[in-house]
């Protein structure tokens, strides 16, 4: 990894952990967030992903409008980094670990790399 890139690589990661404690406060049944980028085409490859525990409580926080608050939160600091997404809505995905989100699975990761 160059300088470069791990300097991305700590922004992002500092406006990540304060939209994930912010989101377990606020969404019952969200428990982490991961994201994955290729740095030759950042930003447009940067790709994050809200996990919750189960398909009941990732639909009920759904109805909450809770594609608003992530997109919101998710703008809001990943600018206060300096990080622009043109069209944060292709970058934002949503997964459960009941449908097998596990960061430490090759397999899973796969699906968004």
């Amino acid at each position: 990894m160059k300088k470069n890139d791990k300097k991305i690589e700590h922004s992002i990661v500092k406006a990540l952990n304060t939209i994930c404690e912010t989101l377990k406060e606020e969404s019952n049944g969200f428990i982490w967030l991961t994201h994955f980028v290729d740095y030759s085409n950042y930003p447009q490859s940067l790709k994050l992903i809200f996990v919750f525990k189960t398909n009941q409580q990732l639909e009920i926080a759904k109805n909450k409008t809770l594609f608003h608050r992530v997109f919101q939160l998710t703008e809001s600091h990943l600018k206060r980094e300096s990080i622009h997404i043109k069209h944060i809505e292709k970058s934002v995905y949503f997964d459960t670990e009941e449908n097998g989100a596990d960061y430490n699975d090759v397999s899973w990761c796969r699906k968004y790399s």
